[in-house]
């Protein structure tokens, strides 16, 4: 029997592996609106690479389908554990700075 996290995990290599394809596909892009391309690759071997990279995104896009819900970079997935494993901080209810006013010099203290 399979784990329910087993299958959450899965879907969350796969679709690392779309976002992937997405990322190659818009750095070609933006190869080839800045002309960049022609110092890399001849004409015939940039269309080829052009049209590998969207087949391998229409594949991983047909394995893992768009699922604004669960898809997130993994940046942002790292970001949003991180902070809600970090407990509130002690120092967040400080009274004693609440009465500190911006016309207040605090240098000369």
């Amino acid at each position: 029997m399979t784990n329910p996290g087993d299958a959450q995990q899965g879907r969350s290599v796969v679709t690392r592996w779309r976002m992937l394809a997405e990322r190659r596909l818009n750095y070609l892009v933006e190869l080839y609106e800045t002309g960049r391309w022609k110092a890399y690759y001849s004409e015939t071997e940039f269309l080829n690479v052009v049209q590998e990279a969207r087949a391998a995104l229409k594949t991983w896009e047909q394995l893992a389908p768009l699922d604004p819900a669960q898809d997130k970079p993994v940046e942002v997935a790292i970001a949003q554990a991180v902070s809600s494993a970090i407990p509130a901080s002690p120092f967040a209810d400080m009274s004693s700075a609440h009465s500190v006013n911006a016309k207040d010099n605090l240098r000369k203290a």
